[in-house]
């Protein structure tokens, strides 16, 4: 069993939101709102807009198929449809097309504006191919520039000279709503009244979905934009379509509402069908409540496959893995899995194996091509085994944590071999399976800890909640018994209390496993419950041991 170990010395739980984050309460509670004239280039991206209004240009906007591809470009459509203009939309197709602008993309666009958002920056062949064809080029991404900016007309991304900037760390939809929010700052409240409802929405969304920082604007957009979903008079002026995608979940919402249910929902259509991202664009779009609802209901249809296929093909994967149990590296080909599930399968599996694991699928429009997925385990970093493998793939890029692989299917033996010899002469070290919590509690504690969490939050990266050991938890029994299985294959554990239940997805073969103790001890978090109009304390957690007390 993994050792428990508390870090830091905290004393309280607001002491412990503070010591993690290195925030005070107070730039938590009231984060400063930055000025759009504070982001390098985005005056001057919004005087060169204004002439080409002016001057009638078609409009182009180039976004991307992720969730924040999807809602900056609906940012952008939104802005420029209340400035008067017709913009012209194009989201990637995620199999057919690849991330971000390419030359297919943009074969035949002539004498327009356009504007790449959440992609771009890398996009240096691309970018000339479309000045020389006469367009005004604006490019609006946040991604690591390469050392040779491409030739846009104006560049807004922070990363370029991030010491140019009032804050670095936007998304996407981030930077989208802050180009509407000064090209609208001359407007009054009334003309503005219910769109930028939308785009702080819109804005919460992407930055909530992109996982980046939720520190200084950031936090500021997302508090805002959870502020108009909860509070009804402001939730009923939406349009139809994000209040029908937001009708999906109950309210109130919180961060995570939007992280684990509303983000999931907008991905898995670019996950499942190749031009998805573009329905899910022209769902968040529509005005018509009918058509809306349609749409939002078809798009959690369809998340819920998403959810079905990574399971089964999970437990295939999982399958294949037996067959290699001493590689210290997973590398397996998955036929037939659908190309869009490989990264989250392979993330599931890395888990379930305490490995690094590569994914590999063959790609429906390219016969012979193999696409894969790589995700780390631990603190391994897969950047040498991306070296390893690049003399035998066509495409690979990625980080750390995360990586993708394009390889021929005569190459893929060759490639695999590569990486576990790789990983066989340079030992992956054993991951650190030492499971760290911030604050010991009792279950009287819980409500406290629940307020001071409440008003401290969204958390998410840099705003890290407090990991709480929840010790000599005792369930209480309610009728003639104290704890339950749940879940279609009763995985998931509920124990009653007095003062909280709790809950542990997937625990519930550990919990019989230790004899269902009297008492035990927990690692989690305190949250809200709300069920049929009821809301009631949970402790979620996701370790549980015999109590030591």
């Amino acid at each position: 069993m993994p050792e428990w170990k508390q870090r830091g010395n905290y004393r309280s739980v607001l002491e412990a939101i503070t010591g993690l984050s290195g925030a005070t309460p107070e730039e938590l509670i009231r984060p400063a709102r930055v000025d759009p004239s504070q982001i390098e280039n985005l005056p001057e991206a919004a005087q060169l807009i204004g002439d080409c209004l002016e001057k009638q240009m078609p409009v182009v906007i180039l976004g991307d198929y992720d969730a924040d591809g999807v809602t900056s470009t609906a940012i952008l459509t939104k802005l420029f449809r209340h400035l008067g203009a017709k913009p012209r939309t194009i989201i990637p197709r995620r199999f057919t097309d690849g991330y971000g602008i390419s030359e297919t993309l943009i074969q035949g666009i002539q004498g327009s504006l356009l504007i790449t958002v959440d992609n771009g920056i890398t996009g240096l062949e691309p970018i000339a191919r479309a000045k020389e064809a006469g367009n005004v080029v604006i490019i609006i991404d946040h991604h690591l520039p390469p050392a040779q900016l491409p030739p846009a007309d104006v560049i807004v991304d922070p990363h370029v000279h991030p010491e140019h900037n009032g804050y670095e760390h936007y998304c996407g939809a981030g930077l989208a709503y802050k180009l509407a929010e000064f090209l609208c700052a001359g407007e009054t409240s009334s003309e503005k009244k219910g769109l930028f409802f939308d785009l702080l929405v819109l804005a919460c969304i992407g930055t909530l979905a992109d996982v980046v920082p939720l520190t200084g604007d950031n936090r500021y957009l997302v508090l805002s934009g959870l502020q108009v979903i909860n509070r009804e008079r402001w939730y009923r002026q939406l349009s139809s379509g994000i209040q029908a995608l937001l009708g999906l979940s109950p309210r109130p919402y919180n961060e995570d509402t939007i992280k684990f249910q509303t983000a999931p929902i907008l991905n898995a259509t670019g996950r499942l069908y190749n031009a998805g991202s573009a329905s899910t664009l022209k769902a968040l779009l529509s005005e018509d409540p009918r058509e809306a609802q349609g749409f939002a209901w078809k798009m959690q249809g369809i998340n819920e496959t998403r959810k079905q296929l990574a399971d089964q093909w999970l437990a295939a994967a999982q399958l294949a893995a037996q067959e290699s149990p001493d590689q210290p590296i997973l590398v397996l080909r998955c036929p037939g899995m659908p190309e869009g599930i490989v990264g989250i399968v392979a993330g599931k599996l890395s888990e379930k194996t305490r490995r690094p694991t590569f994914l590999f699928s063959e790609i429906a429009s390219s016969p012979g091509l193999l696409r894969g997925s790589g995700r780390t385990y631990g603190n391994f970093d897969l950047t040498p085994l991306l070296q390893a493998a690049a003399p035998h793939v066509q495409r690979l890029g990625g980080h750390m944590g995360a990586a993708g692989i394009t390889v021929a299917e005569d190459q893929y033996p060759a490639m695999a071999l590569a990486m576990v010899e790789y990983t066989q002469a340079h030992p992956i070290p054993a991951p650190d399976d030492t499971l760290y919590y911030d604050l010991t509690v009792t279950e009287a504690d819980l409500p406290q800890a629940l307020a001071v969490l409440k008003a401290h939050a969204p958390y998410g990266p840099e705003v890290e909640k407090p990991v709480l050991a929840l010790l000599g938890y005792r369930p209480t029994p309610k009728g003639a018994i104290s704890y339950r299985f749940m879940g279609k294959r009763n995985e998931h554990l509920k124990l009653f209390g007095q003062v909280a239940d709790a809950v542990g997805f997937g625990l519930s073969q550990e919990y019989a496993a230790l004899g269902s103790p009297a008492a035990v001890d927990l690692l989690g978090t305190i949250e809200e419950n709300t069920f049929r109009g009821r809301t009631t304390l949970q402790f979620q957690f996701t370790a549980i041991r015999a109590s030591l007390l």
